[in-house]
C-alpha cells in the first residue's frame, strides 16, 4: 500500500481509489485516484490463445477548494509514488499479463463542467494481455 511509513512520499493508500466515477460519494471534496482502461486492441489470435494490448490511465486529482495547502506539491509527490508502484518486475505479473510499461506522465490543471478546478497527475501505461482458451470437447 502507498503510505509514508512504507517509504513513499504520500499516503495515497488512505485516500479514495476508484475504478468508476460513480464510485465517488456525492459529498467527496478530497483528493482521489482513478484507474481506468481507455482502449483495447487485439494483436493476435488463434484457436487456443488471444493476445491484446490495453491502455491504462491512472489519475490523481486534488481539488483546488480542498483543505490541501499545497496541491501542486502533493500532486508531484503522488505522481512519483504512482510511477514507482507501476514499475512492476515482470516476474510478479499475475497470470495473463505479459508486459506492463509506463508510457508517460503529465501534470495539469483541469476545470470541470461546474467550474471547479483540480490539479491532476496523469500516468498512461500499456499492458500486454494473453488469454488461453480451453478446447471444446464434443460428446
Amino acid at each position: 500500500m502507498v503510505k509514508k511509513e512504507a517509504g513513499f512520499l504520500t499516503d495515497l493508500g488512505d485516500g479514495l481509489v476508484m475504478l468508476d466515477d460513480d464510485d465517488v460519494p456525492n459529498d467527496w471534496v478530497g483528493s482521489a485516484t482513478s484507474i481506468y482502461v481507455d482502449r483495447i486492441s487485439g494483436s493476435s489470435s488463434s484457436r487456443a490463445q488471444s493476445s491484446s494490448d490495453v491502455g491504462v490511465v491512472v489519475e490523481f486529482a486534488v481539488p483546488r477548494h480542498s483543505d490541501e495547502r499545497h496541491p501542486h506539491r502533493l500532486v508531484h509527490r503522488a505522481r512519483k509514488d504512482l510511477v514507482r508502484v507501476l514499475k512492476v518486475d515482470e516476474r510478479h505479473f499475475p497470470l495473463g499479463i505479459t508486459k506492463f510499461e509506463v508510457l508517460e506522465s503529465q501534470l495539469a490543471e483541469v476545470t470541470d463542467d461546474t467550474g471547479h478546478t483540480s490539479v491532476v497527475a496523469q500516468i498512461t501505461a500499456r499492458a500486454g494481455l494473453t488469454e488461453t482458451f480451453q478446447p471444446l470437447t464434443t460428446p
